[in-house]
Parts: C-alpha cells; structure tokens; sequence
C-alpha cells in the first residue's frame, strides 16, 4: 500500500510543475495597494465684509382703499379686477340723476336768489335818493339796505348749495386716485353703496406698483453694530425666491426711536420696480452691511468637517500625508465658507476624496476639477450664517 501512495504522489509532481508555471508572475507575489487619490486646492482670497441677514416684505408706497362718498345705487363698473389704472381713470359710476336733480334744483334756486338781490338792491337805490331829499326816513334806509344784504348773503348760500350739489355729481364717478394696480370689486352693479368712510366699505383698494418699497425691523444689538461704522450703509442687497441675482435697494428712511415692545428699529428702502415684477407683500431675504470688506481665504464649504467641538478640513502635509486641521470659521460667500483663522493660502486642502481617507495615511495628489476660486471685489457673508457654522 505504501509503495502504491508513493508512486501516485510521483506522478502528480510533473502536473503540479506544468500548473505552477501557467501562473502569471504577478499573482504570485502581490504589492502594496496603490495610494488613495484625492484632490487637493490651497485656499482662495476674497475681499469679504460681514452682513447681516433679515427677512423683509415688499409694501407699496402708496396703498388706497377706494370708497364713495356720496350714496347712490351703483349703476356701472369701468375696470377688469387686477387691471393697471392711472390716476384719474374711472372706476366706479353712482346713478347720476338723483345729483342732477339735485343740481338743477340748486340752480333754481340761486336764480331766484339773484332776482331778490336785483329788486332789494334797486329798492335800496330810489330810498337813497328819497331819502336825501326827505321823502322817507332813516328807518326806511335802514330796512332797505338790511334787506339788500340778506340778499346778497341768500345768494352766496346758493352758490354754495349749487357748489355742493355739483361735487356730489362729480363724485358720482369714483376715479382712481393714485396709479397703480386694483384689487377685484366688492360690490355689483345694483348694490347700494353708502357714503362716507364711516359707513361706506372699500369697493376695491389700489397699490402703487413703482416704487415699492421693504421694511426690516432690526435688533438694537445689530443696529449699534452699524453706527460703530464710518458711515451707515445707503444700500441693501434683496434676494427673492426664483430670482437669478440680487436687487440693490436704496435706505430712505430709518426710524427715530426702537420699539418699546420689540427693541428693534425699523429701516426701510425704496427700489424703482419698474418692470412690475415685485408685488406688495413678497417676501424678501433683505442683507445688510455691518463690516468694511476685508482679505479672507476661502475653501469650499463641502470640505468642511465637523467634530463635536470642533470645525476642521483635511490638508496634505510635505510628506504627502493626510493632516487634519482645526479652523474658525466665518459665513458663506456662494459655495464657499470663510476661513477666519487655522490656515494658510500655501495650504493643501482635501476637496475631494476626502471620505477614502483618514489622518495619517499617505496619499496621491490631482488637481481638484470642482475648485472655485470665491468671488472677489467686497462680497459678503451672512453674520446669521457666520453664527450657525462658526467654530
């Protein structure tokens, strides 16, 4: 049996030779893996002043709710709800003939006030005369010319009634008072309308378009923040939801004492809207201001880690190994986060590839393909921002 398991096991030696020498030369001794590859930028250098960031809302300059003065039975409607009217176009009409009656019997009535002031001022006239020669006393005059002044005043009376009863034919015809864009109608041709503002509602309201203008309360903390500034900012920067880029808006108006309840002031800015694209009551993220821009560097907010004490990125040392380092951090400017202190521009910072790694491993070099040098020429970071990713 021995010598039989002794000639079979010779037997396979030949085979096992042939196997042995169709094996690659590369299988039979593996490397070392190949370095980790990641992309490396050195931080970008920005001019970036710090800015504070409220939520505003676009109010018109002007804003009218439009009511009758006079009451009357509506008889016509002349604007389509939503329609752009100038001042002056008319919108409402009020049953006319009751006023024109009302007109007509003013009118008559002034005329005869004229004809009573004609005949007492003539019979004033022959007494005077009469009276130089003795023919009626003073009494006489004295009547005469009190009655010559009564008519006299009974005629201004009239005037006044008759220019009453024309204003009230005029308002008849509600016109718009104040260019801008209506609400829809609040009342039907058929409806009484109530004069007055005491009893009559707004049968629509009216808004002017352009300019607009937005209002921000800020805190008294961000406010004194400003004044410690050369000079308060004259300008705003608006962000609105859909819109490509940021509008400039221009400070007009800043409140003379904080609020009691709230300790904020009230800033308001005017824009010019010309295109009608902003409609009162949009909301805006408004920004302000609160440091002169200054040199920063920045890296892309991606390569941002985070620590349960700490913010830090990665960075590729002289050897070429991977090195995290701790950093303060300031706000945002686009995709990329200011650095306020734990780097140098002559840093080499992981921006991607960054999750193949870890600190210490030795690692391959390629540029970074998605680095972005931030925008340069005074742009700005959100102080809120600043505050909720800040070391």
């Amino acid at each position: 049996m021995f010598k039989e398991r002794i000639a079979v096991s010779a037997a396979l030696l030949p085979l096992a030779a042939l196997l042995t020498a169709c094996v690659p030369a590369g299988n039979a001794a593996s490397g070392p893996p190949p370095l980790p590859v990641v992309g490396v930028a050195h931080p970008a250098s920005a001019l970036v002043g710090e800015r504070l960031e409220y939520t505003g809302r676009i109010e018109p300059a002007q804003r009218v709710e439009v009511r009758s003065r006079v009451a009357g039975y509506l008889a016509a409607i002349k604007f389509r709800d939503g329609q752009v009217v100038k001042q002056g176009d008319p919108l409402f009409v009020i049953d006319q003939r009751p006023f024109l009656a009302a007109r007509d019997r003013t009118r008559a009535g002034l005329a005869q006030a004229k004809a009573r002031q004609t005949l007492a001022a003539a019979q004033l006239q022959r007494l005077m005369r009469t009276h130089e020669t003795g023919a009626s006393s003073a009494e006489e005059l004295d009547r005469a010319r009190a009655e010559a002044e009564g008519a006299q005043a009974a005629v201004m009376m009239a005037q006044a009634e008759l220019r009453n009863a024309e204003l009230e034919l005029e308002f008849s015809t509600i016109t718009a008072p104040i260019s801008g864009k209506l609400s829809d109608r609040r009342a039907d041709v058929g409806n009484y309308v109530a004069g007055g503002a005491a009893q009559g509602g707004a049968l629509t309201t009216i808004v002017s378009l352009s300019p607009v203008r937005v209002t921000v309360d800020i805190t008294e903390a961000d406010f004194q923040r400003l004044r410690r500034q050369p000079r308060l900012p004259e300008q705003v920067q608006l962000q609105f939801d859909g819109a490509s880029a940021p509008l400039r808006a221009d400070i007009d108006f800043i409140d003379n004492e904080a609020s009691s309840k709230s300790g904020t002031v009230r800033v308001r800015a005017s824009l010019p809207n010309l295109d009608h694209a902003l409609l009162p009551g949009y909301f805006a993220r408004v920004s302000i201001a609160a440091t002169e821009p200054q040199p920063r560097l920045t890296v892309p907010d991606a390569a941002i880690q985070s620590e349960p004490l700490r913010k830090l990125v990665l960075v590729v040392d002289a050897e070429g190994k991977v090195a995290p380092r701790a950093v303060q951090l300031g706000g945002l400017v686009g995709a990329q986060r200011v650095v306020l202190a734990g780097l140098s521009a002559q840093d080499q910072v992981i921006v991607s590839g960054a999750q193949r790694v870890k600190p210490g491993e030795r690692v391959q070099l390629a540029p970074a393909a998605g680095a972005k040098p931030a925008p340069a020429g005074g742009a700005g970071v959100s102080a809120a921002a600043a505050r909720g990713k800040g070391a």
